[in-house]
């Protein structure tokens, strides 16, 4: 039941959030001067920030007192500067996390970055979208949530061995953390990804795929590919020169997503589904926000947890791991206490 000082935008929010969810009490200072890059919407209000207490100050002496009480504080800037301007390295909390977007020591240490400047630099824009046309980003706040996450996971580790400790979290350290499968075939195999689209294009057959009423993606490795043959009723192809292993389909990728594509369209979503099924292929189906809202896997493992908001009782996503086996109370977006300047 740690007492979590929260300070910052995104990335620090989703760090608190899931301290919440472990039972910790969480308190946020929500300052505009502290996290100016923060667009936020009341959608992700509740995503968030339900179940913290929100302190809206400016003041450093009244955010100093709360991080001196706390067991630990984790404070997100736009530079390391800001960190230091807020009076990080004077707070007394045991465990203190700065999070910001090059860590707080390096040449770029002072440098500003947006997400989409952290996602290109680390290569992920080079990766996302197809290869005759603009790069693309990655929807949401990766950036921020991963580094928030990678906070979370340091401050719990320093707790749980009773050390004090001050963590450096590097948003762009974060998204190259990420890369290893991209990294390692560069370094080992001298290997450069390139843009498919949705072809992920070291493992073929790999694609999104239209149906009669909707889509659906496979992703088939070696033990995979005779059971796709069968189930599309292209038992041929297991015995066609092309295919006949995986750097064999990948020379020939165009001509084989254009006999699947022949195979699927046809067939509805749920025969498809039946099909993998049966014959044992991962597939998946690309479904609605609504259908995923209705999913009944999601609704029988309690992910929906309810929060209280200005507008009632709303659904809100958990994060997907519980402690001690039971399901969360209904949290509460509060209300900003008032303080200071």
């Amino acid at each position: 039941m740690d007492r979590v000082l929260e300070i910052g935008g995104f990335a620090a929010g989703y760090c608190g959030r899931m301290f919440v969810q472990a039972g910790c009490e969480v308190v946020r200072v929500a300052a505009a001067s502290l996290a100016p890059s923060e667009h936020s919407s009341e959608a992700l209000d509740v995503y968030l920030h339900a179940g913290k207490r929100r302190v809206q100050t400016d003041d450093l002496k009244i955010i100093g007192e709360l991080a001196d009480r706390a067991d630990v504080v984790v404070a997100e800037t736009p530079t390391a500067q800001g960190v230091r301007d807020l009076g990080f390295d004077d707070w007394r909390a045991p465990v203190k996390a700065a999070i910001t977007p090059f860590g707080r020591t390096g040449p770029k240490r002072n440098w500003s970055a947006t997400p989409g400047t952290l996602l290109a630099m680390g290569g992920y824009t080079y990766l996302m979208g197809d290869e005759d046309r603009a790069p693309l980003t990655l929807p949401g706040h990766y950036a921020e949530f991963q580094s928030g996450g990678f906070a979370y996971i340091a401050a719990n580790a320093s707790r749980l061995a009773g050390e004090e400790n001050v963590i450096d979290v590097g948003m762009f350290e974060s998204v190259m953390a990420l890369s290893q499968f991209t990294t390692v075939m560069w370094t080992c195999a001298g290997e450069i990804r390139s843009r498919h689209g949705s072809d992920f294009v070291y493992v073929s057959p790999s694609n999104l795929y239209r149906c009669a009423d909707g889509w659906v993606y496979i992703n088939i490795t070696l033990h995979f590919w005779d059971a796709l043959a069968t189930a599309v009723d292209r038992p041929e192809l297991v015995v066609d020169p092309r295919f006949e292993t995986n750097a064999d389909r990948i020379a020939n990728r165009e001509a084989l997503h254009e006999i699947l594509a022949e195979a699927f369209a046809p067939m509805s979503t749920s025969e498809v589904l039946a099909r993998a099924t049966e014959h044992r292929f991962p597939c998946g189906e690309l479904k609605t926000f609504d259908e995923v809202l209705r999913d009944p896997h999601l609704a029988e493992r309690d992910f929906w947890q309810q929060v209280e908001s200005a507008h009632g009782r709303l659904a809100s996503p958990r994060i997907g791991w519980r402690m001690g086996g039971t399901s969360p109370r209904p949290a509460v977006l509060s209300v900003q206490e008032q303080q200071g300047g």
